[in-house]
């Protein structure tokens, strides 16, 4: 029954067909998207065509690179007063926070060589007024260095100042009075008074750290300041102002031993 009636659906099909001349076709119309079509504008419309795009050859300002100006000078007094701050300046943050970490580093070690010389100092001066009866006030730093060879005043008088005439004669007063009260008291004083020393020379050493670390960071910052500017000459075909500077630089320092000095000249053609 089924496959009777398919085969009359489809006659009735064909003969349909037929009955428009034999020819049959298939038209598929899909319609416009609204963002092609044509606009069309009503009479009294309200739209202004004075800001309707329109293209244009002139390069739009956004396209238009102009490199920010760099100074060598900048950025070797940036790091001189700070160093790292120059390499922030040129936009070298890593190597900037390098020298950041350096500079923090050595300034906080030379502060805590600094606190526990000042502490074992206050030790073995409390020490020496204890075990050799010496009077609590200001001393000379070469008396407390005496009381590490001597066992008392009257040694030092008698044995010392044969060795070196030069020193200075102690009289008889309280003043200058020390007597140990055994030998073994004057080498815990000793140790007490080479670890101060010991902490000093090594706040020194930290502040000539920071001081070495200046002038690597200044000239660090110098080469390159100056080598992003050749390659920006490079690129762009010329140079932005300051880019002629011929800095030079002289150091001469020393911050260790009795003359401690640090010279830095700097030179600039304009």
């Amino acid at each position: 029954m089924k496959k009777i009636f398919c085969l009359a659906v489809t006659g009735y099909v064909l003969l349909m067909v037929a009955s428009f001349g034999g020819e049959c076709c298939a038209k598929i119309e899909i319609p416009v998207s609204p963002l092609f079509q044509p606009v069309e504008l009503a009479a009294g419309s309200d739209i202004d065509l004075r800001y309707m795009d329109t293209p244009t050859d002139e390069p739009s300002p956004a396209m238009t690179i102009t490199p920010r100006k760099i100074s060598k000078t900048k950025a070797v007094l940036l790091s001189m007063l700070l160093p790292g701050a120059g390499h922030f300046y040129l936009g070298e943050k890593g190597r900037g926070e390098v020298f950041i970490g350096a500079e923090v580093a050595s300034w906080v070690g030379a502060a805590a060589f600094q606190f526990y010389g000042d502490w074992k100092e206050d030790d073995y001066k409390r020490y020496a007024q204890e075990h050799a009866g010496i009077s609590p006030g200001d001393k000379s730093e070469e008396f407390y260095t005496n009381l590490t060879f001597y066992d008392s005043r009257e040694e030092y008088n008698t044995s010392g100042r044969v060795i070196d005439p030069n020193d200075p004669y102690y009289p008889n007063t309280p003043d200058y009075y020390w007597q140990w009260d055994n030998e073994d008291s004057k080498g815990v004083y000793r140790d007490m008074r080479n670890d101060s020393e010991t902490a000093y020379r090594n706040r020194d050493f930290a502040i000539g750290v920071a001081i070495a670390n200046r002038i690597i960071s200044s000239i660090d910052a110098f080469r390159l300041a100056r080598k992003i500017i050749g390659r920006r000459a490079d690129q762009f075909g010329g140079g932005e102002d300051g880019n002629k500077e011929g800095v030079k630089f002289g150091v001469d320092a020393n911050p260790f031993g009795d003359n401690k000095k640090f010279i830095l000249t700097v030179t600039s053609r304009f």
